[in-house]
Parts: C-alpha cells; structure tokens; sequence
C-alpha cells in the first residue's frame, strides 16, 4: 500500500469554507487527499489544532486521517 503525509500549513482540511482561515486552499486539501484515500493510498494530513475540543487525531473516511498538531495560538 502506496502512503502519503500531506502538511496542511494555512488551516485545516475540516474547517468548512466561511469558519475562520477556511476557504479554497483547505477544501482543495480535503477534495485531493479524499480522492487519493479512494484510489488505496493511506493518507495522513498533519495540520495545526484549531479548536482545543478536538481529538488529536480524526479518521475522516477510510484510508484518511487528520492529526491535530498543537502550536501557537488556539
């Protein structure tokens, strides 16, 4: 099985569009890395923690995860 680690350094994949820094760059992220997840790559998005209620890690979908880093300011 083919992995891939993507570092999302704007915002998060899962901020929705509007919500804070969310917009196009993170919505591209989240659309490529899905798309990868469904062609069998294992795939890990590392990005900054924007909301302490989070878990550090939250499996979006099979094959696709987001790992909450802590850093600066929430």
């Amino acid at each position: 099985m083919q992995r891939v680690a993507v570092l999302s350094l704007h915002t998060s994949p899962l901020v929705q569009p509007g919500e804070g820094d969310g917009g196009g760059m993170n919505v591209y992220v989240r659309e490529l890395v899905s798309a990868l997840a469904h062609a069998g790559v294992d795939c890990t998005t590392y990005t900054r923690t924007w909301r302490t209620d989070l878990p550090r890690e939250i499996v979006v979908e099979p094959n696709h995860r987001v790992v909450h880093i802590p850093a600066g300011d929430v």
